[in-house]
């Protein structure tokens, strides 16, 4: 099956059952799989089903399935729960191979009777050799197959594999990941998972070779054991990223009723992903920045970091926040400590890290001396660098900016070693396009940006916990 999935994402046809004709959509729309999938250029034929129609978006419709004349590799339903028993019956009938079930109601409402029926659901499908992605889930977004349901989504695949037992989740993480460089091979939303399931969706993503990276959003697994083994085939040549839901009591019963997940317990789950080397987040942004960085940069060797670009208490505060996310700020050693003495004065300063130095790099061949010293440094795995371009805006302008960000990329091949840049708001609305322009520009060079300092350390520390995995015997 995982070998087969492959025509999931790459089918060479598709059915959307509950194609519309009215003239406009939204997500629970099959008009959106027909838009979006048309805009990611998919080279199949696409079929809309209607009991009526005629005519949508310009394609030919059919009263059912089974009048469809070619073969179906994909039937997407956005129909009514009533319908979806009878529909499957005919997708059975007409050899389909896959079958999305946007509609939702059914074990996700806590109702016996609806439970059963996703049971029997499952039961039709696998007795013409059908498989189930939901129901109630989104399904597929894959570029270079051609699919999407939406038509927000770029174009232009990437390296990072993302499965989602949330819509919304998957949704968002598309979305936001777009801002900050994060592009995808494939994504998976697979909701209640009555038939096709985590692992089998991590198996197949994990032996992809267009995706390097791997994230998830997760509220209860259906077959732990089999998860587990797709974990332990996965990470050792991927990362994951894991976004567990339901991790409170609140929690765990708002995934029971979403997806039909029973959550689990936290403890349990912390102690799986610390032993397997899941990289585990807590947040969108977490889940985002972190699939960024991997995507770009190795881990670092350990957890041990320099600071540049606070001063007086800014220094002080970055310090106890990369510490409180358990993150070392070591004191450099004698022998840096001199080095940075060749340019830096004693009074007004701080060389023994954090540094507070910003006045005295200003100059590229400081700069870049900065950025040898901590090379050589044997104390420090990584730099973690705030950049205030606002404040070089207002002195040098556009220009000025430029020149700036082009020599923080070139810091990048002299440094080393991990390089977290952090551009966080100074607080002048006026200018706040300056810093996420600069974001921006430098995300599209290839840097690892952070909007705020904790969310680069704690990052930073997760990557780290990583590496270390990765680094144990066996």
């Amino acid at each position: 099956m995982i070998d087969e999935l492959e025509r999931l994402f790459h089918p060479s046809s598709m059915a959307v059952v509950g194609a519309s004709t009215k003239k406009t959509w939204n997500w629970s729309s099959g008009n959106s799989w027909i838009v979006g999938s048309i805009k990611m250029g998919f080279r199949g034929a696409i079929y809309p089903v209607h009991p009526s129609a005629q005519n949508v978006l310009g394609f030919r419709v059919y009263r059912s399935v089974l009048d469809i004349p070619g073969e179906v590799d994909l039937a997407v339903f956005t129909i009514p729960s009533a319908a979806v028993l009878d529909t499957v019956r005919q997708c059975v009938q007409k050899r389909v191979k896959f079958i999305h079930l946007m509609t939702a109601g059914f074990a996700e409402t806590g109702l016996e009777q609806l439970a059963r029926t996703e049971t029997e659901l499952v039961e039709i499908a696998r007795s013409g050799g059908a498989r189930i992605i939901g129901p109630n889930c989104m399904g597929v977004y894959c570029p270079s197959g051609g699919l999407s349901w939406s038509d927000e989504f770029p174009v232009k695949p990437g390296p990072v594999g993302f499965l989602s037992q949330s819509g919304q989740m998957a949704y968002r993480t598309i979305r936001m990941g777009r801002r900050v460089g994060v592009r995808f091979s494939k994504v998976i939303s697979f909701g209640n998972a009555c038939d096709l399931k985590a692992h089998q969706f991590l198996s197949h993503i994990g032996r992809d070779q267009d995706t390097r990276v791997i994230g998830a959003y997760l509220e209860g697994l259906k077959d732990g054991r089999e998860f587990l083994r797709a974990v332990r085939e996965t990470v050792p040549h991927k990362p994951l990223v894991v976004w567990k839901g339901g991790q409170t009591e609140g929690g765990s019963r708002a995934a029971l009723s979403h997806t039909s997940a029973i959550a689990g317990s936290r403890k349990i789950w912390d102690a799986f992903c610390a032993q397997m080397g899941i990289v585990q987040v807590c947040s969108l942004e977490e889940m985002i920045f972190a699939l960024r960085t991997l995507q770009i940069q190795p881990p670092p060797a350990g957890a041990n970091v320099a600071l540049l670009g606070g001063a007086g208490g800014g220094s002080v505060t970055t310090t106890d926040f990369a510490e409180q996310e358990g993150v070392s700020v070591p004191q450099l050693s004698d022998a840096t400590v001199a080095g940075f003495a060749e340019f830096v004065p004693v009074h007004g300063t701080s060389v023994k890290n954090p540094l507070d130095i910003m006045p005295y790099i200003q100059k590229k061949k400081n700069l870049f001396r900065v950025m040898e010293l901590l090379r050589d440094e044997t104390n420090i795995d990584a730099l973690i660098w705030t950049l205030v371009p606002t404040w070089v805006y207002r002195d040098r302008g556009p220009t000025g900016v430029s020149a700036y960000l082009g020599a923080a990329l070139e810091c990048r091949e002299r440094l080393q070693k991990p390089l977290f840049f952090v551009l966080e708001s100074d607080e002048d609305d006026r200018l706040e396009s300056v810093r996420t322009d600069a974001m921006k520009w430098l995300s599209q060079h290839g840097a690892a940006v952070f909007p705020e300092f904790r969310l680069a350390a704690r990052v930073l520390r997760k990557m780290k916990q990583y590496g270390e995995h990765l680094r144990k015997p066996g």
